[in-house]
């Protein structure tokens, strides 16, 4: 152990001088781009300072001529220096050059990364010359970086001292990386008289966009370790010590192996104007180790120790999966034999040679037989299927499905006969029953004994006819009432007027034989006798119709649309013999009405009875009725309309007259009768013209919305 322990110490020691020995290579690469950058900007600084004004072409074309030879510059910018008062001359020469939307602009204000216009301010570095001119840069030109908080320190630095100085690392504008400006200001006369004092003349200042990956970029011609990852960080630690840029490098076909380590080295550049320190790191594997066999030897017998290990652990999974899995049969056959005793249909499992499996406790009921008696018998011995009045050969189901290996539904009206000779008439099904290998086993009959459904269908039926004869009993019993109440009604008014006249001439008469001394006695006492008669029949008119009239109003909470459900449902089979058809435009909200229900029915009822009456005569593909609810406010709305010949405008006035009536053997009450009970809740009905075609009787109810809430 010892000896291994030395061993793998000096490998580590020369694991550590290799690493070294590539740090310094790759400090050597980005140390030498910095002076090249450095370099640049100091022959760009000469190519201008020797011509008193800025010479954008020359700068130009150098920009051009550089970029191509060092691949870490990303762009060359020019920064021309606006003063207020020479803004709007700028503004003027831009916008010859680029249009008359050129304004200067801020990036990123108010935390938001987009243009915007820049306010004026003293002074502005504003960009007017970027290379490569590119289309993706245009947005960039009239951008006034004195005015970004991100690069203003720096440029007022690189102003006032008149050196080279580097911004803080930025995200590219097109989001192709990160990059620093390497900046200097320019002067029109020489730097050494910006020195003495006169460097307010600056032209601006040049910018160079350093890209942070190409700067870290290994030469392809160096024979550098691959799995290096070179950062760049700020010399005085201005970022916590977190890196300015990292490239890592990509991961190779050895970064499987695990990591013992990873080796570190910060290696401080010596540029000044571009303070950086390189940060070296490397991942140590355990494939760059030299003791690879041994460790291999190690990893042979752990690796059989662990499959030795792993093979016990899949048997005791194996046992566990396997409990589990008798588990799950047992639950799932246990299912299955609770669902088959609780179903209420007979299940009967037969073998391939026709003899009974298993049979469910309603299969035992059903053929009359206790499970012992039955399990292993052949099956036409416990039961026999056969069709009801069958006419002719038919095969039996159960043969049919040993045959054909398909599913056999039962026919109607089957019959099933146990062994004792009692019928049941049945329904269901015979299925095959599959091996895994998908050869046929047996069969399973599905029986479900139809006795007792029938007879509860036959008395939920006749229930069903009960109720509807009692609900129409009503409707009856309302309907006569209404109609003696409607009679009376009418008969009184009819007869009040002749009484009156026979009264009063009667009274007239008298009144003239007071003056006629030989009138008879007789003729006076008939006539007062008659007066008394015509009064004492106008007394017994009055008291019939009070009587009629005192019917107790029972009113309750119903909903108008349940109303119309009814009344579609009694009237059904007279819209469908005359050949109409009815459209319901019900509401989707309840319409809550206090009213007899009955007596509602009743008025719809009248309506669709007139409906139907009027479109008699119209061709079959014409005879629509439209039955409308809605809430208008604190109204519900009930509308019936019919596709007929409408109601002309004299009959309008007159339609809800007592003996009114259109039809020929009509009594003229049915229209009167619903406008009666439409009064009495508070309702109105009326009755217009459609302008197509065809009448409609509007009845608007107020809604009883407070007695729903509580309800509710």
């Amino acid at each position: 152990m010892w000896v291994l322990a030395q061993w793998g110490s000096g490998e580590y020691r020369r694991l550590q001088d290799s690493f070294e020995q590539a740090a310094h290579q790759a400090y050597a690469g980005v140390a030498r781009r910095l002076d090249q950058n450095e370099s640049v900007l100091s022959a760009i600084n000469a190519l201008l300072i020797s011509h008193e004004q800025l010479d954008a072409p020359a700068l130009s074309a150098f920009a051009r001529e550089m970029l191509p030879r060092y691949q870490q510059l990303y762009a060359i910018q020019f920064l021309q220096n606006v003063t207020q008062e020479a803004r709007a001359e700028f503004l003027r020469n831009m916008g010859e050059r680029f249009g008359e939307t050129f304004y200067i602009r801020d990036y990123g204000a108010e935390g938001k990364r987009n243009w915007q216009p820049a306010p004026v301010r003293p002074q502005a570095l504003i960009v007017s010359m970027i290379e490569p001119d590119l289309p993706a840069f245009s947005p960039v030109y009239g951008y006034d970086m004195l005015g970004d908080p991100h690069f203003s320190a720096e440029l007022k630095r690189a102003v006032a001292s008149g050196q080279k100085v580097s911004s803080r690392p930025f995200e590219l504008y097109d989001g192709g990386g990160r990059a620093y400006l390497l900046m200097q200001s320019l002067y029109r006369e020489s730097a050494g008289e910006a020195r003495q004092g006169r460097g307010r003349d600056l032209a601006g200042v040049v910018a160079l966009v350093v890209f942070c990956d190409r700067l870290l970029q290994l030469p392809e011609d160096q024979a550098l370790p691959a799995g290096l990852d070179l950062s760049l960080l700020p010399r005085d630690g201005r970022a916590g010590g977190e890196p300015l840029y990292q490239r890592l490098h990509r991961d190779g076909d050895h970064d499987w192996w695990p990591k013992i380590t990873r080796l570190t080295l910060r290696l401080p550049l010596n540029s000044e104007a571009q303070p950086f320190v390189l940060g070296v790191e490397q991942d140590i594997r355990l494939n760059d180790l030299a003791l690879l066999p041994l460790l291999l030897r190690e990893v042979f017998i752990a690796l059989l120790l662990s499959a030795a290990a792993l093979i016990y652990s899949q048997r005791v999974a194996l046992r566990r999966e396997r409990s589990q899995a008798d588990e799950e049969l047992f639950l799932q056959s246990e299912r299955a034999s609770v669902t088959l005793n609780a179903i209420h249909d007979g299940v009967v499992i037969l073998r391939q040679d026709r003899r009974i499996e298993m049979a469910n406790p309603m299969a035992l009921q059903l053929v009359e037989m206790p499970a012992d008696e039955v399990l292993g018998l052949p099956c036409h011995e416990v039961f026999r299927l056969m069709g009801e009045l069958a006419a002719e050969f038919s095969e039996d189901p159960i043969s049919e499905c040993f045959r054909t290996g398909q599913a056999v539904e039962l026919a109607e009206r089957m019959q099933l006969t146990t062994a004792r000779g009692k019928v049941h008439s049945v329904e269901g099904g015979i299925a095959p029953l599959m091996s895994r290998d998908g050869v046929q086993i047996g069969v399973v009959c599905a029986l479900r004994d139809m006795g007792p459904l029938r007879q509860r269908t036959a008395a939920a039926l006749e229930a069903s006819e009960t109720r509807v004869k009692e609900h129409l009993e009503k409707l009856s019993h309302v309907a006569r009432l209404h109609t003696m109440g409607e009679m009376a009604s009418g008969i009184a008014h009819e007869l009040n007027q002749p009484l009156t006249a026979i009264s009063n001439y009667c009274q007239a008469a008298i009144q003239l034989l007071d003056g006629v001394e030989d009138a008879p006695p007789q003729v006076n006492s008939a006539l007062k006798l008659a007066v008394a008669q015509a009064g004492r029949a106008g007394e017994i008119i009055k008291r019939l119709r009070a009587l009629v009239s005192k019917r107790a109003i029972e009113t309750r909470l119903i909903d108008v649309n349940q109303v119309v459900g009814n009344c579609m449902f009694l009237a059904e089979y007279d819209l469908r013999e005359r050949g109409i058809e009815v459209v319901q435009l019900l509401s989707g909200y309840s319409i809550p009405v206090m009213a007899d229900s009955i007596q509602l029915e009743q008025v719809v009822l009248n309506l669709l009875s007139n409906a139907m009456d009027a479109l008699k005569d119209e061709p079959a593909l014409k005879r629509h009725v439209i039955v409308h609810t809605r809430r208008e406010g604190k109204k519900g709305i009930l509308e019936v309309r019919d596709t007929g010949r409408g109601i002309t405008p004299d009959l309008l006035e007159v339609l809800f007259h007592p003996f009114f009536s259109t039809k020929p053997h009509g009594m003229g009450l049915g229209l009167s009768i619903c406008q009666t009970i439409v009064e009495q809740y508070g309702g109105l009905i009326s009755a217009e013209n459609i302008p197509a075609s065809g009448a409609c009787f509007r009845i608007e109810l107020p809604l009883a919305l407070q007695a729903e809430r509580q309800l509710s």
